[in-house]
């Protein structure tokens, strides 16, 4: 991306285009080397021979001695002899020596991540960086009589952790990690317990798609896929104890290869495209399969993942549950999740998509800044985000110092330099929308008041909406009633709404920013302004446009745009600084 106005961020681009070689989807990284007087992570290993002279045998073989030696920013998952013992028994060796170099070289990359990670950011779920062999490891936690361990991708346990050297963090590791080598359509097939799902596959010729690596992938944006695979058992408790028996169900034509065959498009609706770990999956309330123009939902539940767990004109619809334990297999295209109920397609009604404009990829890829304390970026300028252009001048990704927060979800926000008519501003900026599913939605654009954007008008797919904002506007000031600033008199979360404003924060522990004792529910600064009414045509991604209609100087900074279907609640769930959503009390 183009960065400007930061030699410091120039330069430490420049050093780490020459360690290393970005991926590229599941290409594996090279080391290249450099120098640095600090003491490094190839010096910590050889100086602990009695924990790790294997594993600094195999950098010396493989050459990665020279790169962990010089500078970087690194997490290496270190294996001790111990456990490369183990491994060598485990692959029918008697000395790293017998195994061949550039294998060694895919075992270093997997247990390399070019990023620092302390273990506070392991999760129930992926690193938030790759590792150098293209794949995610997995961290988790494990209770064993009484006594709780971090696990590092299902096959090892940590034994210590947030060792730091000169150019990375090194956690010590029991067992050495093993990159999937199988494509899903393979770790689906060697599974007996999923021998209905695989024949129904092969029927639709889903299994041919599904067995193809990323680097032979014809088409790039569909390297990578994730299949929810239904056991037999599954199957089983629905009615279906054979594929026979699945494909009178639902092949209408008779030609389960056909893309308008009901077999054919049960199977799609089970295959998301792209990699959706679990988190990635109960974030988002809504995520577009392989069935054309039908979409399964998504939700957390007292820690059960539902899919389609909805209410539709007043009915509830219990979901599917899927398996945990037994998902979030990692494989070299893709990830497979287990499913512990079965689910087919139904119609699709609107469903609310409360979306932060902060979730841009070229933001989460911002190691040390992205959500972080009094952090910014730099600044980009149009062409540099896949999915928000502008005319001109540049945006960039802020958040909130600590002394001073502002009431926006995970305390963060898109920062717009400016958004006026004259002709040296930017007077537009597009954004590509999350996924919409068909129907008829209530627009909601939340932002900081700035001293930009005195009118702006919100364009769907081309066509202005009703309204035209003004987002210098200052609400009437808090009150503070007891320990709680709220809604000054005559005020209230109603009346706001029928002038076309809400609050989008508002919980039981929101601290005010600069009284942590008080909480606020109200601030006059920070809020959802109603743009209009959308009519979505089709279930798919569109275009939402603010284009400036009125000077005023200043900048303009988003939170999120919500996009909520006219018949439901306007005004929860609210989202908070924290990252907590709040739903409506009941």
């Amino acid at each position: 991306m183009k960065i400007l106005n930061s030699n410091k961020w120039l330069a430490s681009i420049t050093c780490i285009m020459v360690l290393i070689i970005v991926l590229s989807g599941c290409k594996r990284e090279e080391f290249t080397e450099t120098t640095t007087g600090d003491v490094n992570i190839t010096e910590y290993l050889q100086k602990d021979a009695g924990q790790f002279s294997t594993l600094s045998k195999v950098l010396q073989i493989t050459g990665s001695d020279n790169s962990l030696g010089g500078y970087g920013t690194y997490t290496l998952f270190a294996p001790t002899n111990d456990a490369f013992a183990k491994y060598l028994t485990e692959v029918g060796k008697t000395s790293i020596d017998q195994i061949g170099v550039e294998e060694l070289k895919d075992l270093v990359r997997f247990h390399l991540v070019r990023d620092t990670i302390t273990t506070d950011k392991f999760t129930d779920g992926k690193l938030r960086t790759n590792t150098m062999y293209g794949q995610s490891i997995l961290t988790g936690a494990q209770n064993i009589n009484g006594v709780t361990t971090l696990t590092i991708n299902r096959q090892a346990t940590l034994l210590k952790g947030n060792i730091r050297t000169g150019n990375g963090i090194i956690h010590v590791i029991d067992r050495v990690l093993k990159p999937s080598k199988l494509t899903l359509a393979q770790a689906i097939e060697q599974n007996p317990n999923y021998s209905v799902f695989t024949q129904a596959l092969k029927e639709t010729g889903f299994y041919d798609s599904l067995n193809v690596l990323p680097i032979n992938a014809p088409d790039t944006n569909k390297r990578f896929q994730t299949v929810l695979a239904e056991s037999n058992a599954v199957l089983a408790s629905a009615g279906f104890s054979s594929y026979a028996a699945l494909k009178a169900k639902y092949s209408k034509t008779g030609n389960p290869k056909l893309i308008n065959d009901s077999l054919h498009l049960f199977m799609a609706y089970h295959i998301l495209p792209g990699l959706k770990y679990l988190p990635d999956v109960f974030n988002a309330s809504s995520h577009v399969t392989l069935a054309p123009l039908d979409v399964i939902t998504t939700k957390l539940v007292n820690q059960q993942i539902l899919v389609n767990d909805d209410t539709f004109d007043g009915k509830y619809e219990p979901g599917a549950q899927i398996n945990r334990a037994g998902s979030d297999i990692t494989t070299a295209n893709g990830v497979l999740h287990d499913m512990a109920a079965h689910y087919a397609i139904k119609v699709r009604f609107p469903i609310p998509v409360y979306w932060e404009v902060t979730e841009q990829p070229e933001f989460k890829r911002l190691t040390g800044i992205y959500r972080v304390t009094n952090k910014n970026s730099p600044s980009y300028s149009t062409g540099d985000l896949q999915d928000i252009k502008w005319q001109t001048g540049s945006v960039s990704y802020r958040v909130a110092p600590e002394a001073r927060q502002f009431y926006v979800y995970n305390n963060d926000y898109l920062f717009i330099a400016a958004l006026r008519t004259a002709a040296t501003a930017n007077s537009w900026i597009e954004f590509k929308t999350p996924l919409l599913v068909k129907g008829r939605y209530k627009v909601w654009v939340c932002f900081i008041r700035r001293g930009g954007g005195k009118g702006v008008s919100v364009m769907f797919n081309g066509e202005p909406l009703s309204r035209v904002l003004n987002l210098t506007e200052s609400l009437p000031a808090q009150v503070l009633v007891g320990n709680r600033w709220t809604y000054p008199a005559g005020t209230t979360p109603e009346s706001l709404e029928a002038l076309g404003k809400k609050m989008v924060f508002g919980g039981p522990s929101v601290p005010f920013y600069n009284n942590p004792a008080q909480t606020i529910e109200y601030y006059r600064d920070s809020y959802g302004l109603l743009a209009g009414s959308i009519d979505v045509q089709k279930t798919d991604r569109h275009t939402l446009r603010l284009q400036a209609v009125a000077d005023a100087s200043g900048d303009i900074q988003i939170d999120m745009i919500h996009f909520i279907p006219e018949n439901m609640d306007q005004l929860y769930p609210k989202f908070n600084p924290d990252g907590s959503v709040i739903q409506k009390p009941q």
